[in-house]
């Protein structure tokens, strides 16, 4: 798996893996049916960098140089060194297989290591807790609860779990994931 920045090259490869409702259960966006709704996702990360609130990565599979899914930097505060990690969403065909936790600790080792970063947030709707598990499995800890933190679309009141990993936590954090990297592997 590589990270590479989102560009409109990506649009075929993530028209075909977005197709997922499961993917889209959880998130405010409906399942993109077509390229052109796929096309509007990407035009808005790129916006949304333009303005300095985004920094969207392509999910690439090594294997075959397509894209499975993406990754952002978002929420980002530059005067009190802190972000989030969000907007991921990889091919379900992808589950399991550690790229989520790849993804995170690639953008996490390059905001706290390059960029000085001293917070990284991950919010997730209560009801997803297979992104619950995998936040945690990162070594992050559970901060909080926002109750009725957004209503979503379809009216829905969500309720959204945040997390966190700080600079003091980071070289454990680091640690651990990199030794569960290695165990898998081998």
């Amino acid at each position: 798996m590589v990270l590479e920045p989102l560009t409109e090259a990506h649009l075929s490869d993530l028209a075909k893996v977005a197709r997922h409702d499961d993917i889209w259960t959880y998130l405010d966006e409906a399942t993109p049916e077509a390229e052109q709704e796929v096309d509007s996702l990407i035009t808005e990360a790129l916006q949304e960098q333009e303005q300095g609130s985004r920094l969207p990565f392509a999910i690439i599979n090594r294997d075959d140089a397509r894209a499975i899914g993406t990754i952002s930097y978002i929420d980002i505060q530059p005067t009190h060194h802190g972000l989030e990690i969000g907007w991921a969403w990889i091919s379900p065909a992808y589950w399991s297989k550690g790229i989520a936790r790849e993804s995170s600790y690639l953008l996490m080792r390059h905001a706290f290591e390059d960029l000085g970063a001293v917070r990284i947030a991950f919010k997730t709707d209560s009801r997803n807790v297979r992104s619950q598990r995998a936040i945690e499995g990162l070594g992050a800890t559970r901060e909080g609860v926002f109750r009725n933190h957004r209503i979503l679309r379809d009216g829905f009141l969500r309720t959204s779990h945040f997390y966190s990993v700080i600079a003091d936590e980071w070289p454990a954090v680091r640690a651990s994931i990199e030794a569960r990297s290695r165990s898998s592997a081998g």
